[in-house]
């Protein structure tokens, strides 16, 4: 049980990893939308690029981050039911949807995923239109990495829980990301 452990906390590393590199896109973001603002008012010098940028940031963010949510337990979660059960059933629930949904979901969108950036980048897909941003590939890149590392901290969610369900002795918090 312990080595299951020990692979649950390998696999939240790059969740963690991306999760941090993400909070320094924020700036990113933050300086593009303040340039943009201000450029717009004050100097006339907003365009369709730096919006399609802004967008193109926010959607990496949340791609990176959703692992590490998962993994942190920060996720939207509809408890009306199951907040009334036993914290067991609540562990074997999280098991039997993570098996049956989750992972079966997030390998589609990496399966079908890596097809949408591939045809972007065969294509040569840029904006609509002409005027923003060329290499749209790259943003549709983000969506099956985002899957994998979704899918990767599902798993170690997954080994987490089944350590805390017959070795509940060597996690203080099943729940948490750290043992």
């Amino acid at each position: 049980m312990s080595r299951l452990l020990a692979l649950a906390n390998w696999l939240s590393l790059p969740c963690r990893f991306f999760a941090r590199l993400s909070g320094w896109l924020l700036l990113v973001l933050m300086a593009v939308i303040l340039y943009d603002v201000i450029g717009r008012r004050y100097v006339d010098t907003g365009s369709f690029q730096l919006q399609e940028l802004q967008w193109h940031l926010h959607g990496a963010i949340a791609m990176l981050c959703f692992g590490w949510a998962y993994i942190n337990n920060a996720h939207v979660r509809i408890d009306l039911v199951s907040s009334r059960f036993h914290e067991r059933t609540r562990m074997k629930l999280e098991l039997l949807a993570i098996a049956l949904f989750l992972l079966p979901f997030m390998a589609g969108l990496i399966w079908f995923g890596i097809d949408f950036a591939h045809r972007s980048f065969i294509r040569g897909e840029g904006s609509p239109g002409g005027i923003g941003l060329s290499h749209r590939w790259i943003i549709k890149s983000v969506i099956p990495f985002g899957a994998f590392l979704t899918l990767v901290g599902a798993t170690s969610v997954f080994l987490r829980v089944l350590v805390a369900l017959r070795r509940p002795d060597l996690l203080t918090d099943p729940w948490s990301a750290r043992a």
